[in-house]
């Protein structure tokens, strides 16, 4: 079928990044491939930045790239290093701190556009590098109890849940999709398709309440209740950060954010992600886990 062009390159692009996301986070508790994962969050962190800020040029303002990479690293780091000692928090804040400050004074020598430049680093701060380091958070729970300082479940859950909604939106959306969910962002994505990815999360995240019954889980508490809102706002919100970085591209008049056979760009493969990592950490916390 011509819609399904695309589907073998982003089949085989979506299995080795299985592999290698399931091998890793199998692994995660491992000393040595803690700070592996940590330096690939910070790296990916990175990337999406970089292709942010390529956005940003296509519409003429200029954000210095070497500032919010380094905040990144650090911030994404550090956020790591606070989960295995809680004196790190100090420097989690104070990268925030210096790089409030120096936003600024990177602007007092570039005075045309100052607004813009400033607006858009801190929103690129906001929206690509706080997640990723809530992400860790969650792989990483700080609380003295053994059994759940272990978020290997809770990511799996978050990722699993996150693009379950992208595939049960993308193959229902194609088969039998017409009317359109937002024309204007995302012609491709149809309004049955964002039905179909919502009650997917719904029904994935049902899946995973009944297997932590079944092998009465320690390190994953998931009630009846939570797991259908849980599911479904991640369904919600998995969308809308898909919508929102198709408002940025639309917006610079690009397709993807970068040329990735089958996957685009960095920013592409994390956008849900960047919407939904924040839901699930709020939940964590608010529950005490």
């Amino acid at each position: 079928m011509e819609s399904f062009v695309d589907l073998k390159i982003r089949l085989f692009i979506g299995s080795i990044s299985v592999i290698v996301v399931g091998f890793l986070i199998y692994f995660a508790q491992n000393p040595i491939l803690q700070w592996v994962i940590a330096c690939s969050v910070a790296l990916l962190g990175i990337t999406a930045l970089w292709e942010y800020i390529n956005l940003l040029k296509i519409k003429g303002i200029q954000i210095p790239f070497w500032l919010l990479a380094s905040l990144a690293g650090i911030y994404i780091i550090a956020n790591y290093l606070a989960t295995q000692h809680e004196s790190f928090l100090v420097v989690v804040n104070g990268v925030v701190v210096v790089f409030f400050f120096s936003v600024f004074l990177y602007n007092f020598y570039q005075i045309e556009g100052a607004i813009i430049n400033i607006a858009t680093s801190f929103f690129g701060a906001l929206y690509i590098i706080v997640p990723l380091g809530l992400l860790l958070k969650i792989l990483y729970p700080t609380t003295m109890n053994v059994f759940l300082h272990d978020g290997r479940l809770w990511m799996t859950y978050l990722i699993a849940v996150t693009k379950i909604t992208d595939m049960g939106g993308y193959f229902v959306g194609k088969m039998w999709g017409k009317s359109k969910l937002a024309p204007h962002l995302s012609p491709g994505k149809t309004l049955i398709g964002g039905v179909a990815g919502f009650f997917s999360a719904i029904l994935l995240s049902l899946l995973f309440f009944l297997m932590s019954k079944y092998w009465g889980l320690e390190s994953f508490k998931l009630s009846l209740m939570e797991s259908i809102i849980l599911g479904g706002l991640i369904g919600i919100f998995s969308q809308l950060g898909d919508l929102a970085e198709s408002l940025l591209k639309r917006d610079a008049k690009v397709k993807d954010s970068n040329s990735i056979p089958g996957v685009g760009g960095v920013l592409d493969f994390l956008d849900s992600l960047l919407f939904t990592i924040p839901i699930l950490y709020l939940f964590l916390k608010a529950t005490g886990v």
